[in-house]
């Protein structure tokens, strides 16, 4: 059997490493390249040609829903395998749809057997019967993140440690850093860098849980001890570990309040 074609698209750089060793061990896939955003993935569907796309459902620049749509222009599009780390809403889109999906973490075993299934879709479907289940994939889910007033969010990420990867819980994160193009994610059992913004990090997560107290900090607000004022004007928060971080004073009314409210 030729091994199918396979792009994958996400914008996190360890979620893509982590989906390229997983294919490296998979016989009938041969993976091709990586996209970190939704344009990028749409200029080298174009230009590759490739069989299977791997589809994070977020991006940073948009949704896996666009890079869907995007195939509309296209005369044979790909098979899209859509990967979602959230089961509540995506299990329901899918269960009248031929596509398939892959809940983060991917594991080796459940994403050959989704490759297998797209071969077979391959096969059986011509071009515009795969353009309209894509399409009503996106109608599924769109329709199910409506049903749910909000769309979900993010309970935990994939960082690099040492030569792998360690899953950290949202809930674990005491506090994150602003390391240039990466941020520090400060657990009780240690920190890691995983690349991305503050503001991007709480665009991923439940609101309410952390509050900014200086551009180089956010913080859970559960963690925060105290928050003492300094006599020259300035002030700092102490966590129920003992760690001290400044607060800068454009963020003191906010911190204030939702120490108030907590």
């Amino acid at each position: 059997m030729t091994a199918l074609r396979v792009l994958t698209v996400d914008d996190e750089v360890l979620a893509l490493r982590r989906l390229k060793l997983l294919l490296q061990g998979i016989p009938q896939a041969e993976h091709i390249g990586e996209a970190s955003s939704c344009e990028e993935a749409i200029a080298m569907i174009a230009s590759l040609a490739p069989d299977v796309v791997l589809l994070d459902v977020k991006m940073r620049d948009g949704s896996g829903f666009e890079v869907v749509e995007a195939l509309a222009t296209r005369p044979n599009p790909p098979a899209v395998i859509l990967v979602t780390a959230f089961d509540h809403f995506a299990v329901r889109a899918f269960e009248s749809s031929v596509a398939d999906y892959l809940l983060k973490p991917v594991e080796r075993g459940r994403l050959s057997r989704a490759l297998a299934k797209a071969a077979d879709q391959l096969r059986a479907m011509d071009a515009e019967q795969r353009l309209s289940d894509l399409q009503q994939v996106v109608r599924n889910l769109r329709a199910s993140a409506r049903s749910n007033g909000k769309m979900p969010f993010e309970t935990e990420f994939w960082v690099r440690s040492g030569a792998g990867l360690i899953r950290i819980s949202v809930e674990t994160i005491e506090c994150v850093s602003s390391e240039d193009e990466y941020i520090g994610l400060h657990t009780a059992r240690g920190s890691h860098l995983m690349r991305s913004s503050i503001r991007q990090f709480q665009q991923r997560i439940e609101p309410d849980q952390f509050v900014r107290v200086h551009r180089r900090w956010l913080v859970r607000k559960s963690a925060i001890a105290e928050l003492r004022t300094q006599r020259l004007g300035g002030a700092e928060v102490i966590l129920r570990n003992g760690k001290r971080l400044p607060a800068g004073r454009v963020y003191l009314k906010e911190l204030r309040r939702s120490i108030l409210s907590a």
